[in-house]
C-alpha cells in the first residue's frame, strides 16, 4: 500500500480495517461506505481521529447507490460483503469500476472457512464473485485459502 492512496472500503462495519488502513496512511484517504447508520456510527466513534484529519470518509450507503467522481480511488476492499455472491452484482461492480481509476485494484475476501464443507463454499464464493469481476472486465486472479481473495484489476475499457 502507499502511504497516499485513495483507497474505498466496502462494507465497513464498526472501523476495525479503516484504523489499520488510515494508520498507514499519510496524504491518502480512506472513505469507507456501509448501508447500516449503526455501522457507520460505530466506525466514526472509533475513527474520530482519524475523520477530524480528514483521512477518514464515511458515507451511509448501499454500494450500488454509492456516487463519487469518476476515477476517485486507486484501490477498493470488502471484506465478507456476500453482495458479491448471493445475487447479481452488476450494479455494484459497475459502481467500483466507475470509482477505480484504470490500473485500481480491487480485493474481495471471504474468509472464516474451518471445516471442508467451508473450504467447499470458499470456493463457490470465489468462483462467482471471479466470474462477475471477469464480466464486467475485471482482470482477475483468485488466492483460494483461508481468507479467500479474489483481487480484480481495472482496465482501461470494460
Amino acid at each position: 500500500m502507499n502511504p497516499r492512496d485513495r483507497i474505498l472500503e466496502v462494507g465497513c462495519g464498526p472501523g476495525v480495517a479503516i484504523s489499520l488502513v488510515a494508520e498507514k496512511l499519510d496524504g491518502g484517504r480512506i472513505t469507507a461506505i456501509d448501508r447500516s447508520t449503526t455501522a457507520i456510527e460505530r466506525a466514526a466513534r472509533r475513527n474520530d481521529a482519524h475523520v477530524s484529519t480528514g483521512t477518514v470518509v464515511l458515507r451511509n450507503t448501499d454500494l450500488a447507490k454509492f456516487r463519487c467522481d469518476q476515477a476517485s480511488f486507486d484501490k477498493a476492499f470488502a471484506v465478507n460483503v456476500n453482495v458479491f455472491w448471493v445475487r447479481d452484482a452488476t450494479a455494484e461492480i459497475r459502481v467500483l469500476w466507475e470509482a477505480l481509476r484504470p490500473g485500481g485494484i480491487l480485493h474481495v475476501v471471504y474468509g472464516g472457512a474451518v471445516s471442508v464443507h467451508d473450504r467447499d463454499k470458499s470456493r463457490r464464493v470465489a468462483d462467482t464473485a471471479a466470474r462477475a469481476l471477469v464480466s464486467a472486465g475485471f482482470d482477475v486472479d483468485v488466492t483460494n485459502g483461508n481468507p479467500m481473495c479474489v483481487t480484480g484489476v481495472r482496465q482501461k475499457s470494460a
